[in-house]
């Protein structure tokens, strides 16, 4: 393990091809291990995270960060007014960090993807996946370049997701009521809060015929009409009474944000949608494996929710929940691949896994914002990127 450890340092890319290579060659290995390859993969994406270029949200949170010695630590959580435990930790993490945006990042950017791993390490643990499938799904979660996108952009967002989905693995899989989990969540995005109320459903881990799926939808309906009845009660409360007041802006639910260029599902996230539609499809006809239709079902949710925001022209709605859908696929792609006979041969595996990184390196190079370049990010040594 020094070995490998050593060689991630020096070059991360190499040190991680061929930890995950030895990995998929033991008969039997311990959890230990697989954490080690999650951490790898986690702070790799941290490092090259930190070279992103500073535009967009991302721009907004570093001025944010920046903000921090001019203000102490009660006028700064007032300054913003909503989740006080993300800029509660920003403003923490200043002082720690000795106002080093990079290392801030390196920071979120690593724990998002540890929650992440988190996930996908007890659903392969409960289901008894091969060390192969736990491996690719790993890869999976790291190479999806739009996930690494989206998390960089939107820091704040990107780990209340994860959060979320923690809490819900610990609730569903592992039967733990972590609560604290839920607030952590509740107090770094409050986007979470129809995801976690829906996960939390009795029917939600069951097969959803046609009549449960009527049900649930009303049930959905009927818990988003409570929501906005509480508008006139709640919304002056601090911290949390912004939601309200936010959720009886018309604009805000049929309209777009300010920022976006292009709105509506596009070709490439109506790919995304079909393939996630197609892994729920094969998960529901299997009879085994089906203690995790939760997340099928919960993706299934997504998916309808971001057809019925394409119909009624939701499209601030649409984006910010079709990002949940990156962090959910994580789990729901282990749940296919358990019971998958496409890709049963190690060389299918490997071949999945060497795409991934190609579309992820030339995403890389080719999306909106710039990072380091593609032969830098291969061969670096890790220091070399702060």
């Amino acid at each position: 393990m020094p070995v490998f450890a050593l060689l991630f340092v020096w070059c991360p890319l190499l040190g991680i091809g061929t930890y995950a290579l030895w990995l998929t060659r033991q008969e039997e290995i311990s959890i230990g291990r697989l954490w080690a390859l999650a951490a790898m993969l986690s702070l790799y994406l941290g490092f090259l995270g930190a070279t992103k270029e500073l535009l967009g949200d991302f721009l907004t949170y570093n001025q944010y960060f920046m903000e921090v010695p001019r203000h102490t630590f009660p006028s700064y959580l007032a300054m913003f007014g909503k989740e006080p435990l993300f800029y509660g930790f920003t403003y923490v993490a200043y002082w720690l960090f000795l106002g080093n945006w990079k290392l801030y990042v390196i920071l979120l950017t690593t724990m998002n993807y540890l929650l992440l791993s988190y996930a996908v390490l007890r659903v392969g643990l409960r289901l008894r996946a091969s060390i192969d499938n736990v491996v690719l799904a790993l890869f999976f979660m790291t190479f999806f370049f739009q996930e690494f996108a989206a998390i960089g952009n939107m820091l704040r967002q990107g780990l209340a997701q994860s959060v979320t989905l923690a809490f819900l693995v610990r609730w569903h899989v592992d039967g733990k009521r972590s609560w604290w989990l839920a607030l952590c969540a509740l107090g770094i995005h409050t986007s979470c809060l129809p995801v976690l109320g829906i996960g939390l459903l009795p029917v939600i881990h069951r097969k959803l015929t046609p009549l449960l799926m009527t049900r649930l939808s009303l049930i959905v309906i009927g818990l988003g009409a409570c929501f906005f009845f509480m508008e006139d009660y709640l919304a002056h409360l601090p911290f949390i009474g912004y939601i309200f007041d936010r959720a009886g802006e018309g604009s805000k639910l049929l309209g777009a944000d300010a920022w976006q260029t292009e709105v509506g599902l596009q070709p490439p996230m109506i790919a995304l949608m079909a393939l996630q539609a197609m892994m729920i499809f094969s998960i529901y006809r299997r009879e085994e494996g089906t203690e995790f239709f939760v997340f099928a079902n919960l993706t299934l949710i997504l998916l309808l929710m971001m057809v019925v925001c394409e119909v009624f022209g939701m499209y601030y709605l649409q984006m910010r929940y079709f990002f949940y859908l990156y962090a959910f696929q994580n789990v729901l792609f282990l749940c296919w691949l358990h019971g998958c006979s496409l890709l049963k041969g190690e060389m299918s595996k490997q071949l999945l896994a060497i795409c991934l990184m190609a579309y992820f390196f030339y995403e890389l190079s080719h999306g909106m914002f710039r990072y380091v370049s593609v032969m830098e990010a291969i061969v670096y040594p890790l220091p070399m990127y702060i």
